[in-house]
């Protein structure tokens, strides 16, 4: 299985991206990344959590490659932080349009994401030094579904020996193979 985390983070900045793509450059960052702190309003990504969702559904053939699939749908939870002076117009933008605008639904779609639930806007202003800075939360649950591949043996055939009545017999399925 290939950096699913890695990739679920990266599409989860890309709907963002998308959301929030009335404002010129949008900065989106996710939290304890260790940077700078933009010096213009930005979104903070932060995903608290993970969770299978039910059981895992498996196919009941392998493919060419003797491979089986097993697929498990994940539910993850993330906090959408908008932080500045504009925190207030971005977070109303991006509620907006994150389930709701055509361009942000086929981000979601390209990303292989859904939105599950969203919460309410919060407001969460937070002093520094001797100012207020402006905080406004959110949060959304995506769903996504991780398909990974399990290489099978396969059985290319049986070789059946019976012994009855002192009599030998062998029963070779398909007839073809060889015995030794």
């Amino acid at each position: 299985m290939t950096a699913v985390y890695s990739q679920v983070r990266t599409s989860i900045r890309n709907v963002a991206l998308a959301a929030l793509s009335e404002f010129t450059s949008p900065v989106v960052i996710f939290s304890n990344s260790n940077g700078l702190e933009p010096a213009e309003s930005y979104c903070v990504v932060n995903i608290l959590n993970i969770q299978q969702i039910g059981h895992h559904n498996t196919s009941t053939k392998v493919d060419l490659n003797s491979q089986l699939s097993i697929q498990v749908v994940y539910e993850c939870l993330c906090q959408f932080s908008f932080v500045g002076s504009l925190a207030g117009d971005m977070v109303q933008s991006f509620t907006q349009r994150i389930n709701n605008n055509p361009l942000t639904i086929q981000e979601l779609k390209r990303n292989k994401l859904s939105i599950m639930r969203k919460s309410q806007t919060r407001r969460a202003p937070q002093v520094r030094d001797t100012k207020w800075i402006e905080y406004q939360t959110l949060d959304v649950t995506f769903s996504y579904i991780v398909n990974t591949l399990q290489v099978i043996d396969t059985v290319e055939g049986v070789v059946i020996q019976q012994n009855i009545d002192n009599t030998s017999e062998i029963i070779k399925i398909p007839e073809s193979i060889t015995y030794p």
